[in-house]
């Protein structure tokens, strides 16, 4: 195995090993007409957990986007289980499932109970891309991540 083989496959085993778990609260106008989340918010909760995931790993989304570095969707999967209300607290769980050449596949799931995890609410997975919209070219996911090892 080359050394770039060999540091490629360090950064993938590092990424893969890494979780995160941001607590939010629901918002008043998260909810719908039924005073449930409406199930486009989740994306937004995806997009708070992915956030948090990325500064876990030393990456400052906000000064990435004002460099150029964008973090675009290319898929989203999510399965509904039960239902959140306004003032509930949701944690997210964001980790890496899968590491392509230029995409992560990110689970993302939403619990009720922020203290023990015990309502899951919603079970997702996210694929992302890493773009400078400088030279409009997709970043290879182990050369963003290079740093972390």
């Amino acid at each position: 195995m080359s050394p770039n083989e060999e540091r490629e496959k360090k950064i993938i085993e590092k990424l893969l090993g890494i979780e995160d778990f941001k607590e939010i609260e629901v918002r008043v106008d998260d909810t719908d007409l039924m005073q449930v989340v409406h199930s486009n918010k989740y994306l937004n909760y995806f997009d708070d957990g992915f956030i948090s995931f990325t500064q876990k790993l030393g990456k400052d989304c906000g000064t990435l986007h004002k460099e150029g570095i964008v973090f675009p969707v290319r898929k989203v999967e999510i399965e509904y289980l039960k239902s959140a209300t306004f003032g509930d607290k949701i944690l997210i769980h964001t980790r890496i499932l899968k590491v392509g050449n230029t995409s992560v596949t990110l689970a993302m799931d939403c619990y009720k109970n922020t203290k023990s995890k015990d309502t899951l609410l919603v079970k997702g997975s996210i694929v992302r891309l890493i773009m400078d919209m400088n030279t409009n070219k997709l970043i290879k996911i182990t050369d963003f991540f290079n740093d972390i090892i």
